[in-house]
This record gives C-alpha cells, structure tokens and sequence, in this order.
C-alpha cells in the first residue's frame, strides 16, 4: 500500500503556473493580478521555497478570499505620488498582487530618477521577498523588498510579541541568470519551516521557539502563540524594528507593530506594509559586471564557498527545464482547492511510483 506522502511526482513550472492562475481567476481576482500572483508562487516553487509555493499559499489565498479576509479585485489608489516615493493603499489585496506592483512602479520611477520607493498599506502576507527583489534584478536594477509581519518576537528582557520577523531581501543583477540573491528573515527559522516541520511530524531543532511562557519548546505546533527566536539575539530583534520603521511605520496604515494580522485567520484582514526600492546604477557603472566580479570573489574565496543564492538560482534553471517534485499531500491539496473551481486538470491525479 503506498500512502500519500510516499507518491511523487515531477511537475512542470508550466502546469504549476496555469493551474494557479485559473483558480484565482475562478474566486474572482483579475487576470493581471492572477498572472502575478501565479508568477510570483511558481517563482518560489522553482527557488527552493515551497512554504511559499502553489501547494501552500494558493490554498491559502482562495481560502482567505473565499472567507472575506483578502479582496480579490481591490481598489487601489495612490495615497501621495512624488518623484522618488510613491505610498499606496491596496484596499486588503493579495500580498504578490501589492508587491509586484509597487516593485514595478519603483523600477519606472528609477528609470529616470536614479532610485525609488514605493510604500504599500493594507496589505496581506506577500510570501517571498526575493521575488520582488528579482523583478528589480531582471530589469537591470538593484532591488531591496521588505515586509511586515504579525508579531512573532519579544524585546530584549519582553515576554510578548512585539514585532514580526520582517522578510527581506536584496537582489542584484550579473551576467546572463547570475545573481546576488539574498532572502531572508530576522528570526532563525520562518513560520513556513515551521510549518513544514509540523507537517512532518518532527520536533524543531533547540534554539528556535520558546512556547508563550518564555521556556523553549520543540513543538512547532507553538509557534502561532509562542516567541520566535532572533538571529544574533538583540541585534535580530533591533533589525526587525529598524524593517518595521520601513514598512509599517512608513506606510501609515491603520495597523503596524503587534496589530498586524496573521495570515490564517482566514476571515480576518491583516494589515501588511511593503517598503519595494529600486535603485538604476549610474551610466558609467556596468553593474552585472561588478556583480559578476564579486561572486567570482566569493566562489574562489574556498572549495565550498558561494554567495547568497547562487544555489537557489541554479535549482531555478534546473526546475525550468524538469519541473519540480511535489509530494501526494501536495497535489492533493491542489486537487481540492482545483475540484471546488471547477477544475479538473489531469496532472493533478498522483500515480503511484514505478514497480
């Protein structure tokens, strides 16, 4: 007998990407918008981050526009425009929705102001950062994306949350698909790992989450009432504030700080800040040169030695030309939330593994 979790099966990005983009178009978001949002989970699929993919956050957007907490076809207005900074509200949209916008809007102000921002409000969870950070790597920019988050963290010396963990990421064009790529978040292991861990069934390594009475706990199951742990401890803890500053000090929502919402209280909007920066390199600097020249630096620096990302773009291109893997439970869960659009594709159905 061959159980769920024992099937895999090889999908192509191609397969991932319609599926996505026709169950948003079916709970009612705008084609664009379902084609940027399909764009960006696919995009962590294909980088190693399936916490982040189709088989986690589409199910969890339908659900959330299924349940009135994120607006399928928001309004969204310019709050003020000046020539480096824009700041919009997005009306509760989807987080890929709100970031691929406001990266893009910050890579045509940097065009011809040298550097952008873009702050956004009102948002929910945005998932990767690094897929906003790309956008501005494909376009020839530097990009630098931040978000906001429900409070996860404790200050110093504090036994409640505080302040999220504040995913961030900057990314940097080189030569051809190189790039410096970095993706990250201020606590020394994110919600999704925790998440996937809990799936699994296995217990969190030490140092990671203290349940909410401040003792440390190897249960990610605890995660959504305990304390996440910082990296480097007070300085962890000082960059997410710093991050919350950029975004939701910033972006002068109604929520900021212990107010932002999690993402799995389905009915319940959530109140994410973006912070998207663009920044064009001046005429008389090739900047895929230079950044080729610095992960050469990095990969001859030790027979093992290489540069945020270089891994995750290299997974990348292989998943562009064999798909990636998903699990039963995964293509199940898609079959699901697929079936109650009225979708059936064919891919979807696990077959056993080979005798």
């Amino acid at each position: 007998m061959t159980s769920a979790d024992e099937i895999r099966q090889h999908i192509p990005l191609r397969d991932l990407h319609d599926l996505a983009r026709d169950v948003l178009v079916g709970v009612g978001m705008p084609p664009e918008h379902a084609t940027w949002t399909a764009d960006a989970l696919v995009w962590a699929d294909a980088h190693g981050l399936p916490a982040h993919g189709v088989s986690s956050k589409l199910v969890q957007c339908v659900q959330r526009i299924r349940a009135g907490g994120t607006t399928p076809d928001p309004r969204i207005r310019v709050v003020q425009d000046r020539p480096a900074h824009q700041l919009i509200d997005v009306d509760g949209a989807w987080g890929q929705v709100a970031g691929t916008l406001a990266m893009l809007r910050a890579v045509d102000k940097a065009t011809t102001q040298g550097l952008a921002a873009v702050s956004v409000r009102g948002a929910t969870s945005a998932a990767a950062m690094g897929y906003f950070a790309d956008l501005a790597a494909d376009r020839g920019c530097i990009g630098l994306a931040v978000t906001n988050g429900p409070a996860l963290i404790a200050a110093p010396g504090g036994r409640r949350r505080v302040v999220g963990n504040q995913g961030h990421a900057l990314a940097a064009p080189g030569e051809g698909d190189e790039r410096i790529l970095y993706d990250t978040a201020t606590t020394t292991m994110s919600t999704g790992e925790m998440d996937g861990y809990h799936e699994r069934g296995e217990l969190l390594p030490d140092g990671v989450l203290r349940d909410s009475d401040g003792e440390p706990t190897r249960d990610p199951s605890l995660w959504t009432t305990g304390l996440l742990e910082p990296i480097g401890g007070h300085r962890g803890f000082g960059l997410s504030l710093a991050l919350e500053v950029l975004t939701g000090v910033l972006a002068g929502g109604e929520r900021f700080g212990d107010e932002v919402g999690l993402p799995t209280r389905h009915d319940e909007a959530q109140g994410v800040s973006l912070f998207m920066l663009a920044i064009a390199p001046t005429d008389d600097v090739d900047l895929a040169d230079r950044v080729h020249q610095i992960l050469r630096l990095v990969a001859g620096s030790g027979e093992d030695a290489r540069a945020p990302g270089v891994r995750a773009v290299a997974g990348a291109r292989a998943a562009a030309e064999h798909g990636v893997t998903l699990s039963g439970a995964q293509l199940e869960r898609l079959a699901n939330i697929a079936a109650s659009c009225g979708l059936d594709p064919q891919w979807l159905r696990p077959r056993p593994p080979a005798r």
